[in-house]
């Protein structure tokens, strides 16, 4: 018995490991900024319910997030429900997930049979959010306020529907919106990619 849970628990690691992979792949072929298609600067990952990283992609991406956690971040959005996809890069309200004003985070509770049973994730180093400076870093910057524009966690996607208030608002902060839309938009793509797959397991057991 102990041999035959051993084997399952590999199996599901490397399921688990396959679609945070398949989340990455999806994400890099369909961004548009080089930050993320070339320097690689992007992530993807499952968290449990609680909000802890369980599965990471090997090579793609950065590895800096490996032993993550989406909770204190969700814990600023309580009403989650399915469809919804929260957006952040603030360091304080995000507990350090976001380590710098750059550095967008989209969290996707992924629900089945009405519960949470795990987060897709993914962040990508974007290519401006607006500040004192194109690209939004300088090493003259002191605080948050000259990095640009802050997001604390709340819902980008709510129930299904693209939050366009937030959106006319992100526009306007970022000196290249139409770039960096492309790139939250791939991030949906990769978030959905992995809501599906996880749904996929989930009936499979």
């Amino acid at each position: 018995m102990i041999a035959a849970d051993r084997v399952q628990i590999e199996i599901f690691f490397h399921k688990v490991t396959a679609i945070t992979e398949e989340m990455a792949i999806t994400l890099q072929r369909t961004a548009r900024t080089t930050y993320v298609k070339e320097a690689g600067d992007f992530g993807c990952a499952l968290a449990m319910p609680e909000g802890r990283f369980f599965a990471y992609p090997k090579v793609l991406g950065v590895s800096g997030f490996l032993d993550s956690d989406v909770g204190p971040a969700l814990a600023h959005v309580p009403d989650l429900e399915p469809g919804d996809v929260v957006i952040t890069n603030h360091p304080y309200a995000s507990d350090g997930l976001a380590s710098h004003m750059p550095d967008l985070h989209l969290i996707r509770p992924v629900f089945a049979e009405g519960r949470i049973v795990a987060h897709a994730w993914d962040f990508i180093h974007s290519a401006d959010i607006g500040g004192g400076v194109p690209s939004s870093i300088s090493p003259r910057f002191s605080d948050l306020f000259q990095e640009g524009l802050q997001i604390p966690p709340m819902k980008l996607v709510k129930a299904g529907r693209l939050n366009e208030d937030f959106l006319t608002l992100y526009r306007a902060n970022c000196r290249v919106p139409d770039i960096n839309m492309g790139d939250i938009r791939a991030m949906l793509a990769a978030l959905e990619t992995g809501e599906r797959r996880v749904l996929e397991m989930v009936a499979q057991m």
